[in-house]
Parts: C-alpha cells; structure tokens; sequence
C-alpha cells in the first residue's frame, strides 16, 4: 500500500536541519507528504516503497547511487563510481530510525587516491607493519579493485527517541554532525562511530547531553585468537551543557578519548569510563587522554544571517588552542528559488588532536574534527544556489599547514603545505526526497608537491544524501 497522505521519515545528511539546542543531526526529519503529483514526480516527497498501519507506524524503503564518470587532466584512464544501495526509514510516534548499505567500486583522482590510501590499514609483517588498502572518509575500508581503483562496502543505521518530555535517547552506527560550519573541529560527519548517548532537559533553556562511543583505527593486532586480527579500540566520551535563550545558543564541550588495550592486546576500558558526567577521566591516571574542552556559540539577528564560532584546547597547552569562525547567509528569495552562503575560517593547533596515535582523537585513522589534521589552517566557502528543479553547487577551500603533529601510527599522510581547491556542480533534480540529480562537476586544484595542478570533470547521477567529504 502506498500512502500519500501523511507524514514521511525522511534521511538526509546534507541538509541543515539540526537540533537548535544542541547543534546536533543525525540526518533525520518529517515531511508532510502533500496531494500527489502527476508522473514520477509524485515521489518528490514520497520514497519508492512507504507503508504508514493503522496505528501510524511508518516503514519507508529506496534505492541509492552514485553512477558518475570522470576525466583527469594528464591520465589516460578514466575515473568513475559505482555505487548501489537500499535505504530505510521507519517511526512510531517520539521514534524514529534509518539504516543503509552501499556497495562501491570506484577509481579517484589521484589527489583522492592518495588521500585514502595514506589513511589505511596497518597490518602486522615480522617486527614490522605495512600499510594497505585505503579509508574512505564518510564510508568505509577497501579492498583493491582493477590494481588503481577501490572495492569497500559500508552500512549504517541510526535512531532518536523521545522517551519522556524531558528525556531523549540517540544512538547507532552513523554519521553525527555538530554546528553550523561546513566542518567542526571536535566532530564532523565524516566519523562512522558506534555511540549511544541521552539528552535531559534542564528548565527552559539549559540540555544536558552526554554519550560514549567505541573508536577504532585501523591498526591489526599481532595477536588475535579469532579468524581476523582485531583494530586498535578506543573508548570515546563526550558531555555538552547547552544554553538557548531567543537569538542565542551557546555549548559548553567536554570530550575524552579512553585506553582500550594497546597494539598487542585489548583490555577493558576504565571503570570510570562509565561515568555520565565530566572530570572522572582524572581518575584513570594515563588510561585517558587530556580532555578537549571548549565553547561552541551561534547569534541568529534574523532569519538572513547566523554568526557561529568554536573555541577549544586540549589540556591548557597552547599548542592545542583551535578555533573555528564562520558567517551564514540565507537570504529569502522567492518559493521558487533559493540560496545560501556559509564562510568559515579553521585554525588547529599543533596537537590538538593528540600527539600519539594511543589517546589520539582519531577514528579509522581519521581525525574526529577536520580532515585537514593538527597545525591546519583553512578556510572554506560553501554555496548553493537552486531554481526550481535546477541547482548549482560551489565548495572552495584554502588551507595551509605548518608542522602539525601526526596521529596516524607511523607518519604516513603529510598534507600539502599550501593547498587552493575549488568545485562546482550543475545539475537537475529528479526527485527532492532522495535528492536524486543528474550533474556536471568541475574539480580544481593547486598544491605545493604531489599533485600542483588537478583538473578534473565527471558526469553522471546520484543521490546526494551525503555531505562532500573530498575537500582535502
């Protein structure tokens, strides 16, 4: 049974839609579904598959691509992705869920190519470790494809309940996002954690939010018992005080990475661990890392502009101290057309994200923050602009870096010194729902050593649920 007149769970992690005392999304919102339209596109605002019981449980199901291919200036082979995968939402009432998975074969450009491939896996040789295959940023590990390309799988899945007027619980294997900005420095959404966490409500402006989660980098023990060597794991804590009053929003951060073993053998993370507040990782001695703490804020003056910042250190070490700054338009231009404008400036300290790959604040060799790593400076302007069913795409970015400390296990990515990278997307949507588009894309960029001139144009269809995470 198709149902066209009531509410959908819809997943879009690309959307600005977030919880405005906590800055927080896990891509999930309610659409009204309106009286049908003619044709395909009827399913602007319905999935393929929608069935809503008499109760008012809902079970949502479509398919998800990327079908894209490319051209590199100066490479004879040509790029591409194959991407293919299900999506399902389902709610109850205060609860609300989603899951996917997505098979992919592609081959990257070779700034891409080098990017994954320096955050990979590290496998065990002798008194030794190598390095293979590759990490993609907001999915998956990989396997070799067609000696230059990648095969990796990844799934997710996540859920919110509002169990009391007060109380409410996230969790799942998903991408979390946090703030305003295109990245945050303590978590962005290009993270795949298995978490749980609670918000509680405190009186009219103030929400506690806390939640632990299980890290990984990509780190193969020497010693296993099983079929498949284990990761390094790594326990991942976090609490927010949040305060939202008219115009105003303001987060106080606290966040710890915990010990869970080293690289031969894995142990229990600290008791204290378990902890629901702040400050007990000073009784773990040096099972816990110094603690990330820092102040996230947001001034609305109206419905046009949104001014946002980040300040936080690691310790009190001024190596640490990192700070983001960022400025968002969204101006009202008609019902047919819109647009946007967000400008951010990022400064990481040298070790912000930690000076040794045990406590780092990483996870699957990635930082949890920005991509860019320790002693980064960037800057990164995002715009969008549509017209009916036409849109036009523009991420530019500009980062510098200045002797940053590694966190990987061996120092294997070292980031350009001087990076201008710029891409702009045209295209049509098909379907609103999915944000399925055909498009044109344009990738330019200059660096300093490896790769000082890319040039590269693909084509192709997708669904766009997912942010860019190829700005490095």
């Amino acid at each position: 049974m198709i149902n066209l007149f009531s509410q959908t769970l819809v997943y879009q992690q690309n959307t600005d839609a977030k919880d405005l005392e906590t800055w927080m999304s896990l891509g999930l919102s309610r659409w009204n579904v309106p009286a049908p339209k003619k044709g395909i596109f009827k399913y602007d605002s319905l999935y393929l598959l929608s069935h809503t019981d008499s109760l008012g449980a809902t079970i949502c199901a479509t398919p998800i691509l990327s079908l894209w291919l490319g051209k590199e200036n100066g490479q004879a082979e040509l790029k591409y992705q194959n991407s293919r995968g299900l999506l399902l939402t389902g709610g109850y009432r205060n609860f609300s869920c989603f899951a996917m998975i997505v098979e992919n074969q592609a081959i990257f450009p070779a700034y891409q190519k080098y990017f994954v491939e320096t955050h990979g896996e590290y496998y065990p040789v002798g008194n030794a470790y190598n390095q293979q295959n590759a990490m993609i940023p907001g999915a998956g590990r990989t396997k070799a494809f067609k000696s230059t390309g990648f095969d990796y799988a990844y799934s997710q899945g996540g859920m919110q309940w509002d169990l009391f007027q007060r109380i409410s619980i996230f969790g799942g294997n998903c991408a979390l996002q946090f703030g305003e900005g295109i990245r945050s420095l303590f978590w962005s959404a290009h993270n795949q954690v298995a978490l749980i966490g609670a918000k509680i409500r405190l009186g009219r402006h103030f929400q506690f939010v806390f939640s632990k989660g299980k890290l990984q980098d990509l780190i193969r023990k020497p010693l296993y018992a099983g079929v498949e060597s284990p990761y390094y794991k790594k326990g991942y804590s976090m609490n927010a005080l949040t305060y939202t009053h008219n115009k105003i929003h303001v987060g106080a951060i606290y966040q710890t990475v915990w010990e869970g073993g080293d690289s031969l053998k894995e142990r229990p993370f600290s008791s204290w661990y378990w902890a629901p507040f702040p400050g007990f990782d000073m009784l773990a001695k040096e099972r816990a890392s110094l603690p990330q703490v820092g102040l996230m804020g947001r001034y609305s003056p109206n419905k046009i502009i949104t001014v946002y910042g980040e300040g936080f250190f690691r310790g009190l070490s001024n190596k640490t101290l990192s700070y983001q700054l960022g400025v968002k338009f969204q101006p009202v231009l008609s019902q047919s057309a819109s647009a946007s404008l967000n400008i951010s400036y990022i400064s990481v300290g040298k070790t912000f994200y930690g000076d040794n790959y045990s406590l780092s604040f990483s996870s699957n060799n990635l930082p949890l923050g920005s991509l860019m790593g320790n002693g980064t400076r960037e800057l990164l302007i995002s715009g969008k602009f549509a017209y009916k069913r036409l849109y036009m795409n523009l991420l530019m970015q500009y980062y510098t870096t200045k002797s940053g400390q590694n966190i990987l296990f061996r120092e294997s990515y070292l980031p350009e010194n001087r990076v201008i990278h710029g891409v702009g997307e045209v295209g049509v949507f098909i379907n609103y729902i999915t944000q399925t588009v055909i498009f044109t894309c344009l990738d330019y960029r200059i660096g300093t050593t490896s790769f000082p001139k890319t040039l590269f144009v693909s084509s192709g269809i997708k669904t766009a649920l997912f942010q860019n995470h190829y700005a490095y």
